[in-house]
């Protein structure tokens, strides 16, 4: 055999083990850690029901279909967020963000995915409370497990009380009825919530309190390439991702 040929069918043999590796490694089940609470229209998993609907739902979904990728949710502890990657054997989490991490003494090289969603990151409060300083602010309701980034210097000199709850509508009730002054949770959350009760007062975002808009990423440590792929699917997407967000009734800030 020529040695030409011979270079050819050692290349070929080469390809076809690599692409056998490939689609070995993605013919197992991806794990997708979430957390274990309904925060509907944004994402609404639990631990014994990872199959409500939701924009998160949906959105993931249509990824990891369209690459025919095989794929579980995985309903976590909020409060454990942080230890998810050290303690799971999980793929891919979301939402991340980078500025929610807390875990950097242990070096985990997680890459994080292009914006799936803005949202806003303020304090919410009622309509006639808008005027509020944020000295005003004495007690602030969150999800059980949120880190009110916004408020950690307040709360570590106790000079703003967390009240914290599993749903969001016991947080909804807790800023309408005067027991907290404030909530960091998101907007389309608590207009949700606001359609349950029989309430003529609004919830705002105080805009003279420090607000930014910050984004969900999915993330990963194992799976640059399909971090990247995600990447790509927003970008050719932005149809489907408007059609998701006016199902869910979903306003994105930014």
């Amino acid at each position: 055999m020529k040695k030409s040929k011979i270079i050819n069918y050692i290349t070929q043999i080469c390809l076809i083990v690599l692409f056998a590796n490939i689609n070995h490694a993605y013919a197992k089940e991806f794990t997708i850690g979430v957390e274990d609470i309904s925060y509907y229209p944004l994402y609404d998993f639990s631990a014994t029901n990872t199959n409500r609907p939701s924009y998160s739902k949906d959105l993931l979904t249509a990824f990891f279909e369209e690459h025919n990728y095989s794929y579980r949710f995985v309903a976590l502890p909020i409060k454990r967020f942080n230890k998810w990657y050290t303690e799971k054997e999980l793929d891919f989490k979301f939402p991340d963000n980078q500025k929610w991490r807390d875990d950097k003494q242990n070096k985990l090289n997680i890459i994080f995915s292009q914006s799936a969603i803005k949202l806003m990151a303020g304090s919410y409060v009622l309509a006639s409370n808008a005027i509020y300083k944020r000295d005003d602010v004495k007690r602030l309701a969150t999800i059980f497990g949120f880190s009110p980034t916004l408020w950690f210097d307040k709360i570590v000199t106790k000079e703003v009380e967390l009240i914290e709850e599993n749903s969001p509508l016991s947080i909804v009730k807790h800023v309408l009825y005067g027991n907290a002054d404030a909530t960091n949770i998101d907007s389309n959350v608590i207009r949700h919530n606001l359609k349950f009760l029989k309430n003529p007062q609004t919830i705002i975002l105080n805009t003279n309190i420090k607000h930014q808009v910050f984004s969900y990423h999915l993330s990963s440590i194992k799976h640059p390439e399909i971090i990247k792929q995600f990447d790509e699917f927003l970008q050719n997407n932005s149809k489907l991702l408007l059609e998701l967000k006016k199902k869910y009734d979903i306003i994105e800030d930014f």
